[in-house]
């Protein structure tokens, strides 16, 4: 009955710890449509899948303009606006597209900036849209289609871009995370191994635990009262009193 005693507050504090520490320093949440976000609004699962069929996958933080290497596609998910509301912006994507640029751009609306900036006859393939220009190619569709969530639930669209990259045969696939603005930096915790992050989590348990166990043996808190400090003359004054007393009876 000891040993089970000594075991159960170790293993308590482990619980709590594994707790704390997947509630405070849980990844799931991040950027929306980053290749970094494993949340349900994330695109690390279009990423890494492909990056596990054994594509050149990669992340790009410049932007895409006439100097940018037209054997290697892009995909730009959803940009900070106001990216791509811009005519001249758009003007320049297509005409590196033209050269030979190869983009996949992806937008939560029923007509991208691109689709509205073309008349070019476009092909349907599944929910996308494929535009031939000069030497190169352009795809549209709706972002959400590829978030990890929806992508778990309907593959579709991902086994179709999956397609139209095979068959470009680029040099790389770069996702353009420059159009979702500055990176996020990661608090120092969460960059932090997983093993060293529970024990940080359960030293602080202890220590609490601690504080709270010896100061049980304190007692309630002892009130503080301020001293008076006396005169040095204060009993002259007093026999002075006296004797007047004494003098007038």
């Amino acid at each position: 009955m000891n040993k089970f005693k000594k075991l159960i507050m170790p293993v308590i504090i482990v619980i709590i710890a594994a707790v704390v520490l997947y509630v405070f320093s849980s990844d799931d949440s991040g950027p929306e449509f980053r290749a970094s976000t494993t949340g349900e609004r994330g695109v690390s699962l279009l990423y890494d899948t492909l990056q596990y069929m054994g594509y050149p996958v990669g992340v790009s933080r410049n932007r895409v303009d006439m100097r940018t290497n037209i054997n290697h596609a892009y995909i730009i998910i959803q940009p900070s606006y106001p990216l791509f509301f811009d005519e001249d912006i758009v003007n320049e994507k297509l005409e590196w597209i033209r050269m030979g640029g190869r983009l996949i751009f992806l937008q939560n609306q029923n007509n991208t900036a691109f689709d509205i900036a073309l008349s070019n006859y476009a092909t349907n393939f599944g929910s996308l849209r494929l535009y031939e220009l000069g030497e190169g190619m352009l795809v549209t569709g709706r972002a959400n289609d590829i978030t990890n969530l929806n992508l778990m639930e309907e593959p579709n669209t991902g086994a179709i871009l999956q397609i139209i990259i095979d068959i470009w045969g680029a040099d790389r696939i770069m996702f353009g995370e420059y159009y979702h603005g500055p990176r996020p930096t990661d608090p120092l915790f969460n960059r932090m191994p997983i093993i060293v992050r529970l024990v940080f989590v359960q030293l602080a348990l202890v220590a609490v635990m601690l504080v709270w166990y010896l100061g049980k043996r304190f007692g309630n808190p002892v009130v503080y009262y301020e001293e008076h400090e006396r005169e040095e003359n204060e009993h002259i004054h007093a026999l002075t009193r006296l004797y007047m007393k004494i003098k007038r009876k």
